[in-house]
């Protein structure tokens, strides 16, 4: 079988603060009418065009968020603002839920509770304030969350009323609490705020981009081909192919950067192993601690393939990648730290994860969250 696998990706690095510049709702009813483009599962699967499955009463959209909990001990979905909110003013939330009896495992409360946290802090949790709603079963309802009027429980009991805190700037949505590995799906509508949010992006100066113009070899002025096995035998993760510094595995066209994986017979020059696949890995020339990172990737279809764009810490001490050449190779990993920005399975073709990896789990694919694509 010959294979190939294609990533058409741009990335952009943004870095600094800008003025206010407009306001914005902070709403989404999943049919492309929204506000809200920050959505993200962890530890649970969330689908933001689902097919509604239950069109009657409440609710007759035609699609809907679906929540699906596979047994995460602390599963939620959440959706960060570039502002935080005024609660001062409007305090109140609201959601349509539907949750089908069939959907679920264990006996907790059904419930749903929304959450609100500072997304900055290492630990957004050890600064939120929740509102929990119980839910019925097998049918649509709306809940609101009023935190000037409902109760609400703070993390830190030393913390201010939410409506007396300027740091919120997080929405964490939670059904059948956390501390238990039960099964949850649920269903997800038209999830409102009563105000509005500045559009102030945190990170909007461009600093470092690659827009692939031009046609053969990559930028190496930007880029740095990483072909060292660093165990002697193979890479991690028992992947099957050397990774090469060829224009057959890596090459920019039209635009596009486009990374290859071939079935064919190589072996290495340097290290004289031998194997049946190739492909390339790239590392940036350019490292950052804090900013935002765009890209836009045309991902592979085939059981095989694995593609993926992440960021470590500039201080891994891994043979033969581009830091460790330049000399700041001193931290192993997890220590140095990893970010999953984007990983797919083509066993799982419609499906996406990001993840981070740290010493807290021993570097295990603990603390991740995926969307399945639309």
């Amino acid at each position: 079988m010959y294979f190939i696998k294609k990533m058409t990706a741009i990335v952009v690095l943004c870095l600094a603060f800008s003025s206010w510049s407009q306001v914005q709702n902070v709403y989404d009813d999943f049919e492309g009418n929204g506000d809200i483009s920050t959505w993200f599962g962890d530890d649970c699967n969330v689908d933001l065009s689902f097919s509604n499955p239950n069109i009657q009463g409440l609710n007759l959209s035609s699609t809907v968020l679906k929540y699906t909990d596979v047994g995460g001990q602390y599963a939620n979905i959440r959706f960060d603002v570039n502002e935080n909110f005024d609660l001062s003013t409007n305090h109140t939330f609201t959601l349509k839920i539907y949750i089908p009896s069939g959907g679920l495992s264990g006996n907790q409360n059904n419930q749903i509770s929304l959450k609100l946290q500072d997304g900055t802090q290492g630990a957004p949790w050890e600064t939120q304030s929740e509102i929990i709603k119980n839910v019925v079963l097998d049918q649509w309802q709306e809940v609101s969350f009023d935190f000037l009027n409902d109760p609400f429980i703070n993390f830190n009991g030393g913390s201010p009323d939410p409506v007396l805190r300027t740091d919120l700037n997080r929405v964490v949505l939670q059904v059948n609490g956390e501390n238990n590995n039960d099964i949850v799906t649920a269903y997800i509508d038209d999830v409102n705020y009563d105000g509005s949010v500045g559009t102030c992006s945190l990170f909007n100066n461009l600093v470092w981009s690659d827009e692939f113009d031009g046609s053969g070899a990559i930028d190496n002025s930007k880029w740095f081909h990483q072909t060292y096995i660093p165990n002697g035998w193979g890479w991690y993760n028992g992947e099957l192919q050397h990774y090469t510094d060829r224009e057959d595995n890596a090459y920019v066209q039209n635009g596009y950067l486009h990374i290859v994986a071939k079935d064919e017979t190589y072996t290495d020059p340097v290290q004289g192993i031998t194997k049946e696949y190739t492909s390339a890995r790239l590392n940036s020339k350019f490292a950052f601690t804090h900013g935002r990172v765009e890209a836009r990737a045309k991902l592979p279809q085939g059981v095989g393939t694995w593609p993926a764009i992440w960021m470590l810490g500039k201080n891994i001490n891994e043979t033969g990648a581009f830091w460790q050449t330049q000399g700041y190779g001193t931290t192993g990993w997890p220590e140095c730290g990893e970010i999953d920005i984007m990983e797919h399975w083509g066993s799982n073709q419609n499906f996406v994860q990001s993840a981070l990896h740290t010493p807290s789990s021993f570097g295990a694919t603990v603390n991740h969250g995926g969307l399945m694509a639309t």
